[in-house]
């Protein structure tokens, strides 16, 4: 089965496309005979296969500038390489790339400590005191701390909560951590950490786990966990939080220098609209919902388990704190901390039967939808180039199933010359409200089973379904197909 739809690599490959070379910049003549300037495009590399947070930076830039200065986004960068974030660092201090972007944790692994204090064991464990540290003057700060390494810091961008995911025991008290293979991405903070609660920390890049055996569990945010890990008897602590995953965009010094004062404050502006672009899941809600409806069990560790795991890591804040701009950072952040409340934010399952309006809104969704449409009407619907490329044939006659959180996509039709389509794809789906989030598990091609699809709004008014892309900011969120028409009921 060749399933066209989404395929997350080409997303990247199409990206790079749009701009060529490095840096480009020269005369060319328009249709009047005129000259023209061409666009200087920067390249920026991103160790990801998933370039959502690159993208509404380029998008910014682009918008900005009014197509005068582009971002050609290298996504996947280095991404055979064990020692890929370092590597990514220094070939952006080299020159071999403009722009970066990567978890501000990485770091450290280059020999940067800037951003340590947003790792600071248990300190920043909710959304909100994230937010309160990232909209202060601290970002900036650490920023600056790039210059002496040859780099310009542009933004700090807002990341997930990182929580503890255990494959053959859970991850609740301190002793739990005694001889536990722990795997994490590369960071010297991290390493700390885990040590000091006795684990065995285990690194092999920064993407998702290659292979579990072996392993007692890992560390990684509420979304990560449900797209790419449906392990029997895994089981997420709820109300543990490590630290935040925000990821900074920096720019090579030289590179910087040699723009225009305009196009500097270009790359300023576009970051701060990045940094507002909303481009994780605030609360983890519907990832959740996703994990619990597939039984996985969600724990909470005790008060006193609490209080265990912060004692056991205070070596992690000596080792921290005896960098005098570190130990600032950490203290400006612990006021702001007592400011919003020291609580994590903590994730659950509903307890058995409960329910509630969003469950009861959600059974109108329920049923069999049909749907078609034409490759015009795809395009007319605000289509992603990627989704018309040759071969694609992302349009023809789609039938959609939604029964009892899972779903299902019958796909005939397609582009005449090229063979037609008959594909079928399927996965569960978490509503929240008048939100719906689309999980694909059909594992179809490699990396299918970590796609994410939305949110989008739905409603539904007598026998018609309507799917509406939910504020899409820049990136990909998921595919067209569901927003191009209305579907029709034919069946419950």
């Amino acid at each position: 089965m060749n399933v066209r739809i989404l395929p997350g690599l080409a997303w990247v490959a199409l990206t790079a496309a749009l701009a060529m070379g490095a840096v480009a910049c020269g005369a060319g003549v328009d249709k009047a005979g005129g000259p023209v300037s061409k666009p200087v495009v920067l390249t920026l590399v991103d160790g990801e296969g998933d370039i959502s947070n690159a993208q509404p930076f380029a998008d910014a830039v682009n918008s900005l500038s009014h197509g005068s200065l582009q971002i050609k986004i290298e996504g996947g960068w280095r991404a055979s390489d064990n020692s890929q974030d370092a590597d990514l660092i220094k070939d952006v201090q080299a020159g071999k790339a403009q722009l970066g972007v990567i978890a501000s944790r990485a770091f450290d692994t280059a020999g940067i400590s800037s951003f340590q204090a947003l790792q600071a064991p248990f300190m920043i464990n909710s959304y909100p005191l994230e937010r309160r540290v990232l909209d202060s003057a601290i970002p900036a700060q650490m920023l600056q701390r790039l210059r002496p390494h040859g780099l310009v810091g542009l933004a700090v961008l807002p990341g997930s909560l990182r929580r503890p995911f255990g494959f053959t025991r859970p991850l609740v008290a301190a002793s739990s951590y005694r001889g536990a293979r722990i795997w994490i991405a590369p960071s010297a903070v991290d390493t700390a950490i885990f040590r000091a609660l006795g684990a065995i920390p285990v690194t092999g890049g920064s993407g998702p786990v290659p292979d579990i055996a072996g392993l007692t569990g890992f560390e990684s945010s509420a979304s990560v966990i449900d797209a790419g890990f449906d392990i029997p008897g895994g089981t997420l602590t709820g109300n543990v939080v490590f630290e935040p995953r925000p990821y900074v965009i920096f720019m090579n010094q030289h590179a910087f220098g040699s723009l225009t004062a305009a196009q500097r404050t270009v790359l300023y502006r576009a970051a701060a609209q990045a940094r507002a672009a909303g481009i994780y899941q605030g609360n983890d809600t519907a990832s959740v919902a996703d994990l619990c409806r597939r039984r996985t069990k969600i724990v909470s560790a005790s008060p006193a388990d609490l209080a265990g795991l912060r004692a056991a890591v205070q070596p992690v804040y000596r080792m921290l704190e005896a960098s005098r701009a570190t130990r600032a950072f950490i203290n400006e952040i612990t006021v702001m901390r007592q400011a919003v409340g020291g609580s994590p934010d903590a994730v659950s399952c509903p307890a058995a039967g409960a329910g509630g309006t969003a469950a009861t809104t959600a059974s109108e969704l329920e049923g069999t939808w049909q749907d078609s449409y034409t490759e015009q009407e795809l395009i007319a619907a605000g289509a992603d180039p990627n989704e018309l490329l040759p071969g694609q044939g992302n349009w023809g006659q789609f039938t959609l199933s939604l029964r009892r959180g899972h779903w299902s996509i019958h796909h005939i039709g397609g582009d005449p010359a090229v063979t037609p389509n008959n594909l079928y794809y399927y996965g569960t789906y978490v509503v929240t409200g008048q939100q719906i989030t689309f999980y694909r598990h059909d594992h179809d091609y490699p990396g299918s089973d970590t796609e994410i699809w939305g949110p989008y709004t739905w409603s539904v008014y007598r026998d018609t379904l309507t799917f509406k892309k939910a504020g899409w900011t820049g990136g990909t969120r998921g595919p067209t197909l569901l927003a191009v028409k209305p579907w029709r009921t034919i069946g419950t």
